[in-house]
């Protein structure tokens, strides 16, 4: 089972050039132990970021600087696009760069998430002055076989375009793959609503928003989904999706509060695989002699407890404190 589990999480931020983004591997595996998680997660140790695996140029002018945003495909390939579409792609694998399809529309604020072995995309910026059936804002990515102009046959990535969302809320609040086939998407003013990859169709799951922040992620030992909290400072927390209401928090996981002098400024939850996870928070940092931004990783793990073993809670394994400067305005975690 621990072989299926996912050994790279990357970190982009701003690069030390102008207009540059530093693509960051951070091996998870350094982080779970054989050991005891209560003695390997005593503190939070401070380490160096490791060199960049990849850096990436936006187009930018004298007056604007580039937008740049970046997507998992698979484990080790990642999808960075632009302000005006065009794509790439890098496999950390291999240390390489091989070109992409241009994306049907730019794509302004994405979420994306996986369905089996397509990748979905969707713009959260709906508002009609920029959405047309012309340029949709919702597509899927696929790796396939497709005919070049010389008329042989080629396996590449394709962009598909989908049914244009029947909403137009610009701050997408939580999603998650139900049933592996349903995306539900949530947004604070206009409910919840379901995208079926089958037979591509839109419907209204109801006025109710689901209460996690970003992607929720199934874990089939537990059957249940884990995300982070819209509450309560984003604590990771579990949560049933199985209904056709608005689901309840099951499971609130509490993990080790940061500083006083520490101002959270985002959080990130990445599946490792099984009932493994890695927790990624950034914090500002403003000192009397210095301003900062630090990013922390965290393994952590969840297990059942309790004399039926039916209750769970959350083991923190290793937690590691990089420190990203001063100057940085863009961040992911992926």
């Amino acid at each position: 089972m621990r072989s299926s589990l996912r050994r790279f999480v990357y970190l982009v931020v701003d690069g030390q050039r102008p207009c540059t983004l530093d693509l960051h591997r951070i091996d998870m595996s350094r982080f779970f132990s054989q050991r005891s998680p209560l003695t390997v997660a005593a503190a939070t140790v401070d380490s160096q970021l490791p060199r960049p695996s990849m850096t990436f140029c936006a187009p930018s002018s004298e007056h604007s600087s580039g937008i740049m945003h970046f997507m998992l495909l698979g484990r080790e390939k990642v999808l960075a696009t632009d302000q005006t579409g065009r794509a790439s792609i890098y496999d950390a694998g291999l240390h390489a760069l091989r070109t992409a399809p241009t994306l049907s529309r730019p794509k302004h604020r994405p979420v994306h998430v996986a369905v089996e072995d397509r990748l979905y995309v969707l713009d959260s910026t709906q508002n009609d002055a920029i959405v047309s059936e012309s340029e949709p804002s919702f597509e899927a990515i696929t790796y396939e076989c497709v005919r070049g102009p010389d008329g042989f046959q080629y396996n590449d990535w394709r962009c598909h375009s989908l049914p244009t969302p029947p909403f137009r809320s610009t701050d997408i609040s939580g999603y998650a793959v139900v049933g592996n086939t349903d995306i539900w998407v949530s947004m604070e003013d206009e409910g919840t609503y379901s995208f079926d990859t089958s037979g591509g169709a839109w419907i209204k799951k109801g006025d109710w928003t689901l209460p996690f922040q970003g992607l929720a992620h199934y874990v089939p030992e537990y059957k249940l989904w884990f995300g982070l909290s819209n509450k309560n400072s984003n604590l990771f927390s579990a949560f049933d999706l199985t209904g056709t209401q608005m689901p309840p928090v099951l499971n609130v996981l509490e993990d080790i509060g940061p500083p006083k002098k520490w101002l959270p400024v985002r959080s990130f939850l990445v599946h490792l695989g099984s009932t493994r996870f890695c927790i990624a928070r950034l914090f500002g940092v403003d000192d009397d002699d210095c301003k900062k931004m630090l990013a922390v990783f965290t393994g952590m793990e969840v297990e059942p407890c309790g004399k039926t073993r039916k209750g769970l809670r959350m083991v923190q394994h290793k937690s590691v404190c990089y420190n990203l400067g001063d100057n940085v305005l863009n961040h992911c975690v992926l």
